[in-house]
This record gives structure tokens, C-alpha cells and sequence, in this order.
């Protein structure tokens, strides 16, 4: 009876260790990530439904659709584009990419995903990809729904960085976060530390200014929005110094429509403009805002210290880690001149 209890014994150990070591197997082959994100309403009326989740996710998944621009971005700094099989194509998607970006992406072995509002499901139940990176553009209950029963074995994880003041803080959690799902976490750290070495260097810069007034406006078929110092651009002050004379602006969608009187009026020293118009293919406004008579002694004006941002690297590709050095780049080589 007691060879028999110990061959029993023996079972059990062998059964636990095998068990212990699967799991540990299985976990060593995925990744945990925190989706925090807000999924819009279809009739953009009703308040945001906000998403505290956290989801497991193949690691280094080898079909991954991409919604989200910047996301991409991270995704290819990182050398990883070869996993991805699908982006959003269609309504000019390619044009809305960086010329690197846009010569990879262009070849026919990157399907078509849709658009980025509008995915296209039936390519997603085609691919049946591991992984699905979506936008704060794509994020609402019907894509996702849908997103869901096309295919219903990938991991959904939200690609956007923080659309507000800390995107620079955000930008850098979302590449540990690729980093680490495509196992390039050591690339992604070493991405961070030259973000933050260029954006110290910026803000020494800057503050040698002494504070200088800054507002930044968008450009959109003749109209001027004005831009929160609290929202996606909102960075230039929290993070560089600059400082807004719109400091009671709240955060809206594209901003708040203001006249050449309120530019006259705040008289800023420096002014950043993206026209909107022109980045997405559309009438661009820009030039011909900066020449009216009603702005033009103002102090960022009559000393040349306006900056046309790249529309593409802060509009469309926002949140990625290269565009977002090539952001601080270009702000940099601005004040550089001045």
C-alpha cells in the first residue's frame, strides 16, 4: 500500500508542476495592459462612457491592425511594422502619414483597415488579426462592438496618448506599453531618454526667453480656434514654459473660434498656427490669416516669431514617440533662429 501512496504522491507532484509550469508558460507569453480610455457616443450628445480595463495580449502578436497614427509611429520605431497587416486606408489615410511612414505603409502587403473613424469589418473578420490598435477618433460602442464580433479572439488596446497638457508623459507610457507587447522595451526606454534629453535642452532654451506669451491657434478654412493651454497642444506650457495669455480657455474638439481683435488684444510674443485646412487636403488658411492688417503689429507678428507648425506630426500623427521628438525638433530649431 505505501509504493502505491508514494507513486500517488509522485502523480500529484508531477500533475502540480506541470500545471505551475504552463501557467507560468502561458503568462510569459502574454502581456498585461491597462486600457483607460473614453468611448464615444453615437450621437456625440451624450457624455463619454469611460473604460478602466485591463487587457491580456499576445505578446509580440504577429497581425496587428492599426487605427491609431502616432501608435503606428511607436510601432515602427520600434521595428516591428513587419507585424502589422492592416492600416486605415481609405479617405486619403496614406496622405495623412509622414513620408517615411507613408512610403513603408504604401505597399499592397498592408491591407486596407478602413478609415480612421470608420473601420472596415469585414477585412478585420478576414485577417483575424492578434491585435487591434484603436484611436480616440475610432473609439465609440459601435466600432468596438462590431470590432469585437469580427474578431472576436483579438485583444483591443487603446493606441492614443494623452490628448491633453501631459501628451508628453503619455507618449512615453505608451511606448513601454508597445515596447513591452513586442518585446522592444529596452528600444522603447532608450526612445524615452532621448525625448527627455531633447525636451530639457528645449526648456533651457526656452527660459533663457524669461517667460515669454504664447498662444497657439488652429487655422480652419478662414476661421482662428484658439487652443487651450489644458488640451493636446497645451504641452508647449506645462512642459517648455511658454506662457498662455488664453489661460482661462476650457478644452474643446478643435478649440474656440476667436477674432483678430482677441489676438490683437492678448498681444501675444509668440504665436503657433496649424492650419488645419491644409494638413488634411483641404483649402489652407494659414498665410493669409497672418497678413491681416488687424494682427500685424502685434508683438509675434512684427518680430517674425509665428511658427506654422507641421500639421502632420501635431494634428494627425500625434502621440508618437518620433513624430513627438520631431515636434520638440522643430520648436527647438524656431526659437534657435530668433
Amino acid at each position: 500500500m505505501k509504493p502505491f501512496k508514494n507513486l500517488f504522491a509522485a502523480f500529484l507532484l508531477v500533475i502540480f508542476a506541470f500545471t505551475f509550469t504552463s501557467k507560468a508558460f502561458a503568462a510569459d507569453k502574454t502581456v498585461k495592459v491597462e486600457n483607460n480610455y473614453a468611448i464615444k457616443s453615437e450621437d456625440k450628445k451624450s457624455n463619454p462612457k469611460m473604460v478602466n480595463e485591463t487587457v491580456t495580449v499576445k505578446k509580440n502578436p504577429q497581425k496587428v491592425v492599426v487605427y491609431d497614427l502616432g501608435a503606428l509611429d511607436t510601432i515602427t520605431a520600434l521595428g516591428k511594422e513587419k507585424n502589422v497587416v492592416a492600416i486605415p486606408k481609405s479617405q486619403h489615410g496614406l496622405n495623412m502619414l509622414n513620408k517615411d511612414m507613408k512610403k513603408i505603409y504604401s505597399a499592397k502587403k498592408y491591407q486596407n483597415a478602413g478609415s480612421l473613424f470608420e473601420p472596415d469589418f469585414e477585412t478585420i473578420a478576414k485577417l483575424q488579426p492578434d491585435l487591434i490598435v484603436i484611436s480616440g477618433r475610432s473609439a465609440t460602442s459601435k466600432n468596438i462592438e462590431e470590432l469585437k464580433k469580427a474578431a472576436p479572439k483579438a485583444a483591443i488596446v487603446y493606441g492614443s496618448a494623452s490628448m491633453d497638457a501631459n501628451l508628453i508623459t503619455g507618449v512615453k507610457e505608451k511606448a513601454i506599453t508597445f515596447g513591452k507587447i513586442f518585446g522592444k522595451e529596452k528600444k522603447a526606454k532608450a526612445y524615452n531618454k532621448e525625448l527627455d534629453q531633447s525636451l530639457k535642452k528645449l526648456k533651457t532654451k526656452v527660459n533663457h526667453l524669461k517667460n515669454p506669451s504664447a498662444l497657439f491657434v488652429i487655422a480652419n478654412s478662414g476661421e482662428l480656434l484658439s487652443q487651450s493651454p489644458k488640451g493636446r497642444f497645451g504641452w508647449i506650457f506645462k512642459e517648455l514654459g511658454f506662457k498662455a495669455v488664453n489661460e482661462g480657455d476650457k478644452v474643446s474638439t478643435h478649440g474656440s473660434p476667436v477674432s483678430y481683435e482677441y489676438i490683437s488684444e492678448k498681444n501675444p510674443q509668440y504665436l503657433f498656427v496649424l492650419d488645419r485646412g491644409a494638413t488634411i487636403g483641404q483649402d489652407a488658411s494659414a498665410d493669409k490669416i497672418l497678413q491681416n492688417d488687424v494682427i500685424k503689429d502685434t508683438n509675434a507678428i512684427k518680430n517674425n516669431h509665428v511658427l506654422q507648425v507641421n500639421g502632420k506630426n501635431w494634428y494627425l500623427n500625434t502621440g508618437g514617440i518620433r513624430t513627438t521628438k520631431a515636434m520638440i525638433k522643430e520648436v527647438q530649431s524656431f526659437i534657435d533662429k530668433k
